[in-house]
């Protein structure tokens, strides 16, 4: 999760220039601003780039003192579980149905707008969403609707093709018997 790719798209979608991202000699990512402070840690990385940034997404998640301790969960269970767990077929799966059941009541993460939290789990499992068939996202419509809904907006899909989410309920068209 913590790549240097993920800091620059986040960067972007905050409009804050990403400065020298890149992982240092035990693997973390640093970033090195205009201003030549440097940062370690993909939380704290995402801490620097909000205070530098002017957009709504940053000043949703800076709103409040709860806000801002949510978000910050958020982005770290991205790092410490989301990511390392869209790499295992079975624990991929329960992260996916648990992210499905939350959005089943909830349009983003923390509160009522987009936030970090969201950039940070949306590209954490950009590559997992990318890889399920039509049948595997309407078998998580809520997390299908929220992961839609963010990569329509330019600043998050950055050019990429758009994930397709259009699908055909099988089994209202597929009602006759096989033999």
């Amino acid at each position: 999760m913590c790549d240097v790719a993920k800091v620059q798209k986040i960067a972007h979608c905050l409009g804050v220039a990403p400065g020298k991202v890149q992982l240092n000699e035990e693997q973390v990512v640093t970033r090195t601003s205009a201003k030549q402070e440097a940062v370690a840690g993909f939380a704290t990385i995402l801490e620097s780039l909000a205070n530098e940034s002017k957009s709504e997404t940053a000043q949703n998640s800076k709103a409040t003192r709860e806000v801002e301790a949510q978000v910050y969960q958020w982005i770290e269970f991205s790092v410490l579980y989301v990511a390392p767990g869209s790499k295992d077929r079975n624990v991929a799966k329960q992260l996916l149905a648990d992210l499905n059941k939350l959005f089943a009541s909830k349009s983003y993460l923390v509160g009522h707008f987009i936030t970090l939290a969201d950039l940070a789990v949306y590209y954490a499992i950009y590559d997992l969403v990318k890889s399920l068939s039509p049948v595997d996202k309407e078998a998580y419509l809520n997390l299908s609707r929220w992961f839609d809904h963010l990569q329509k907006r330019d600043d998050v899909h950055q050019g990429e093709p758009l994930l397709n989410f259009t699908t055909i309920y099988l089994h209202g068209w597929a009602t006759g018997t096989h033999i």
